[in-house]
C-alpha cells in the first residue's frame, strides 16, 4: 500500500521533472518496479495517473489563455486540436503494442525485465538527449506563427513520448525551437498541449482496464492507492507543478541535452548496479 511518505516522493518527483526532458513517466515508472516491486505495465499506468496533478497546474497557469480560447476563436485552440490529432496518431499504437507485447516479450530472457525497462528508458533518455543537441539557440518566432502542417508534426512527436523514457516535454519543446519558436512561447505551447494529452492517455486506461477502483481506492498491480493519498498526491503535483513551471518560464535557456544524457547514462549504469547486488544477495 502506499503511504503518505510514498505519496508525496511521487508528487514532488512528478511536479519537478515533468517539466525537465527526462521523461517523467519514465522515471516514475522506474521508482515504482524497483522501490514498491510493481510489474512495469502497472508501473506505467499509476505513473500516468499522477500526470492529472501536473495537468491542473497547467489548466491554473494558464486559466486566462483557456477562457480566451472558450470566448472567441484562437489559433491556440487550433494548434492544440491539430496537436491532439497528430499526437493519437503516433501514441495509441505505440501504448497498444507495449502493453499487448512487453510482458510475452520479457518471458524468456536472459535478463529479467525491471533490468530490461531500465536500459530502455535509460537509453530513451540519451536519444532524447541527442534529439535535444539539435535545438536552436533562441528562435524569433511567436506562438501563433505555429503552421497547421507544424502542429500535425508537434503531435507526432509529442506522441512518441508514450514510450517510458522519452520526455515529452523534450520532444515537443525541442521541435519548436528546431523550427524557430521564442523559447518562452515554447514552454508555453508545450505546457498547453499536454492538457489533453494527458486526458487522452487517461481515458485510454480507462478503456484498457489497467487498474481496479473501489470505493477505498486503487489497485494498480500489487499496490494499493487509497483515495484521500490520491487525491494528496494529485493536488500536491499541481501545486508543485505550478511553481515549476513558473521558474521555468523565468529562466533562459539551460543544458538539457547534457542533463539528460547525463541522467540517461546514470539510470542505465544504476539499474546494473543494483541488479549485481540483487544477484550477489541472493
Amino acid at each position: 500500500m502506499i503511504d503518505p511518505l510514498a505519496a508525496i516522493l511521487m508528487a514532488l518527483f512528478q511536479g519537478i521533472i515533468e517539466w525537465l526532458p527526462i521523461s517523467s513517466e519514465g522515471q516514475l515508472s522506474l521508482l515504482f518496479v524497483t522501490i514498491y516491486g510493481l510489474d512495469e505495465l502497472a508501473a506505467v499506468t499509476l505513473a500516468l495517473f499522477l500526470h492529472l496533478g501536473t495537468m491542473m497546474s497547467v489548466i491554473w497557469y494558464f486559466r486566462n489563455d483557456l477562457l480566451e480560447m472558450v470566448d472567441r476563436h484562437s489559433p491556440i485552440l487550433e494548434i492544440m486540436i491539430l496537436t491532439t490529432i497528430g499526437t493519437a496518431f503516433t501514441a495509441v499504437p505505440i501504448v497498444l503494442i507495449f502493453k499487448t507485447y512487453w510482458v510475452s516479450f520479457t518471458t524468456n530472457l536472459v535478463i529479467p525485465a525491471d533490468l530490461l525497462f531500465t536500459i530502455i528508458v535509460g537509453s530513451l533518455l540519451i536519444l532524447t538527449g541527442l534529439v535535444l543537441m539539435q535545438q536552436s539557440d533562441q528562435g524569433s518566432r511567436e506562438i501563433y506563427s505555429v503552421t497547421r502542417k507544424e502542429a500535425l508534426f508537434l503531435g507526432l512527436a509529442q506522441g512518441i513520448a508514450a514510450l517510458p523514457g522519452i520526455s515529452r516535454s523534450g520532444m515537443t519543446i525541442t521541435f519548436l525551437l528546431i523550427i524557430g519558436i521564442m523559447h518562452k512561447d515554447a514552454f508555453k505551447i508545450s505546457f498547453l498541449i499536454s492538457i489533453p494529452a494527458v486526458l487522452g492517455a487517461t481515458l485510454l486506461e480507462f478503456l484498457l482496464e489497467g487498474f481496479r477502483i473501489n470505493f477505498t481506492g486503487m489497485t494498480v498491480g500489487n499496490v494499493f492507492f487509497p483515495f484521500p493519498l490520491l487525491v494528496f498526491s494529485i493536488f500536491l503535483t499541481a501545486i508543485i507543478g505550478i511553481l515549476m513551471m513558473d521558474l521555468l518560464l523565468k529562466m533562459k535557456k539551460m543544458p538539457y541535452d547534457k542533463f539528460c544524457l547525463t541522467f540517461g547514462a546514470a539510470t542505465i549504469l544504476l539499474g546494473f548496479l543494483f541488479f549485481f547486488i540483487r544477484v550477489v544477495s541472493a
